[in-house]
């Protein structure tokens, strides 16, 4: 039972995140979001284009902040916010992305699915690091790294498998 309900809180947050991001894309019709959009995927911003470097260090840093902000005991109720931050991202670059016209073939194919799984890993990899109250053990344990580790591998494994996709579809 604990466990569905650690994933069940993951799926709400991305949800919540998403629409979230959505309805403030919505929501805010004058705003220029661009700047964000393309902070989060540059391929989503129209006209860009930025080296592989600067696209990995982006989905990279999600990572960092996260384990940065978990090595604190004062900071580490912040963890849970970045992959909302990410989640709110993934909203706002897809209602910014469904606005421009793009190809819903391209949308519900390559983009939303990839991204899709990369907000959710970037949401587990957030709660392994800061577990929820009901998970947590009263007694002490040594800090795993390897969990954490391996959902950020995993996670560089689908950003390179999303710019493969990206590449055959003619991106």
């Amino acid at each position: 039972m604990v466990r569905s309900l650690s994933f069940l809180q993951l799926f709400v947050i991305l949800a919540v995140g998403y629409i979230g991001g959505v309805l403030l894309y919505r929501g805010i019709p004058d705003a220029d979001f661009s700047f964000l959009v393309q902070l989060y995927d540059s391929r989503a911003a129209q006209n860009s284009s930025t080296s592989l470097l600067i696209q990995l260090a982006t989905v990279l840093s999600f990572y960092a902040v996260a384990m940065i902000l978990s090595l604190s005991k004062k900071t580490r109720w912040f963890v849970m916010l970045v992959g909302a931050l990410k989640a709110v991202l993934f909203g706002l670059a897809s209602a910014h992305i469904l606005a421009g016209g793009v190809n819903m073939l391209a949308y519900s194919g390559w983009w939303f699915p990839f991204k899709l799984l990369g907000t959710f890993l970037v949401l587990l990899f957030c709660w392994t690091l800061s577990p929820p109250f009901f998970t947590r053990k009263s007694v002490k344990r040594s800090n795993n790294t390897k969990l954490p580790l391996m959902i950020v591998a995993v996670g560089l494994v689908l950003f390179f498998a999303d710019k493969a996709v990206y590449n055959i579809l003619g991106g």
